[in-house]
């Protein structure tokens, strides 16, 4: 039996690079924020755009100090959830059988908004962002093309 993979190899990379984000920060859980922060530490155009719209130096408050050690075993927070959620219904919603960062950066940026630096409109990340998305639309694709869902 053969299962339906949602994720690219560069989406599973942001969502394992999240979970040591977590880990880093001392977190009992992986959180919206840990997505995003990883998502911004790529070497692409969505982390240069991710990079030079969120406010870091927030999100490094809200994750607190850098402690390296490993609360219990990670679980994804209901953001991070949701985060998945939508990065499913966005990639969808653009004929895309896999989720690819910019999907999860576009769930992301829906489930829980982060606070943007001054030169950043929420309008104007989310249009890049679909515009990266659509690039990334003639990828990977899933193992087999199955519905999750069904």
């Amino acid at each position: 039996m053969s299962t339906w993979e949602p994720f690219t190899a560069d989406a599973r990379h942001a969502m394992v690079r999240a979970q040591e984000v977590a880990v880093l920060f001392g977190g009992s859980s992986v959180g919206t924020e840990h997505v995003l922060f990883a998502l911004a530490d790529s070497d692409d155009a969505l982390g240069a755009l991710l990079a030079g719209a969120l406010d870091r130096d927030a999100i490094r408050e809200r994750l607190g100090a850098v402690s390296g050690a490993p609360g219990a075993e990670l679980q994804f927070s209901d953001g991070a959830k949701r985060t998945v959620a939508l990065a499913f219904a966005n990639a969808r919603r653009l004929g895309h059988k896999f989720i690819a960062p910019a999907h999860l950066a576009l769930g992301a940026l829906e489930a829980e908004p982060p606070q943007l630096t001054g030169a950043a409109s929420t309008a104007e990340v989310r249009t890049v962002l679909e515009h990266l998305a659509q690039d990334e639309g003639g990828g990977e694709t899933g193992s087999t093309g199955e519905d999750p869902a069904s």
